[in-house]
């Protein structure tokens, strides 16, 4: 150590005198990031650009999120479930669980493969609201029809009709599958189920409802025999805009398109 007494120019000089050795040299790119433990996983990392209602947050139990209200939840609880159970208490991690498949349409035989369907009501309500009185639905026009759709996701809605007008324009066979659209916004819980549905939110619509299927029409419904009418084009207009439907859901709904960007963002896809 040198003397307290050195001068500053001469303090720098000893310091500079000292072994180039004496430390390991540090990569700054290593030294800038945060180790991988420290940082929220990707995948919430990507929810929560698409629902700023979710705040990333260290729990005791590891990487969770807030919302408005205070609340806070894991973002995985670490349980292993059954499909049931995911739909029935899952956590936020269970909702990604499952890939949505774009593409050429195909029959989904997989037990199960639902992609979409289990949804994490908190984060809906703290999105879109929590009650009746507190989902702020407005009148859009789609295609020549008045529907009442969330305020947040009425700019998705006119860009999907903007697509779907321009694709009646060039194919007129279209045009009857989004007549008498079977509705957007209707407060209510998925039937047979204690669940809300996403129509509540006003974040999804049916389209034709005699030109689609439904895998609880189906009689005989064991074993689910999956059918579909719906065309491609219309499919592929829905997706572009965040939309994921029904159809690509072994307990298909073809009727159903529904607001849920994240499950078309491959950022929010979890680590396997």
């Amino acid at each position: 150590m040198p003397s307290p007494r050195l001068s500053s120019k001469a303090f720098v000089a000893w310091l500079l005198s000292l072994p180039m050795h004496a430390a390991e040299p540090v990569d700054a790119r290593t030294r800038a990031q945060p180790r991988e433990a420290d940082a929220p996983p990707a995948a919430l990392v990507c929810l929560a650009r698409w629902y700023p209602a979710l705040t990333p947050v260290r729990l005791d139990s590891g990487w969770g999120f807030l919302l408005p209200d205070g609340r806070s939840f894991p973002f995985d609880d670490g349980q292993t479930k059954s499909f049931a159970r995911r739909l029935e208490a899952p956590d936020l991690e269970d909702t990604l669980s499952i890939p949505y498949r774009k593409g050429p349409i195909t029959p989904v035989t997989r037990e199960d493969e639902d992609p979409g369907r289990i949804r994490f009501e908190p984060l809906f309500e703290a999105t879109y609201g929590a009650a009746r009185e507190q989902v702020d639905v407005i009148p859009i026009d789609f295609l020549g029809q008045r529907l009442k759709v969330n305020r947040k996701v009425a700019p998705a809605f006119e860009r999907v009709s903007a697509r779907l007008a321009s694709l009646v324009a060039k194919d007129a066979s279209l045009k009857p599958y989004l007549q008498g659209v079977g509705g957007t916004f209707v407060w209510r819980n998925i039937a047979n189920t204690n669940r809300r549905s996403a129509h509540a939110y006003g974040v999804s619509i049916d389209l034709n409802v005699a030109r689609s299927h439904y895998w609880e029409w189906q009689k005989p419904r064991n074993p689910v025999r999956w059918r579909n009418s719906i065309p491609q084009a219309l499919v592929d207009a829905f997706e572009a805009e965040g939309f994921i439907w029904g159809g690509r859901w072994y307990h298909y709904d073809t009727m159903h398109f529904e607001y849920r960007p994240e499950l078309l963002d491959a950022a929010c896809a979890p680590v396997p």
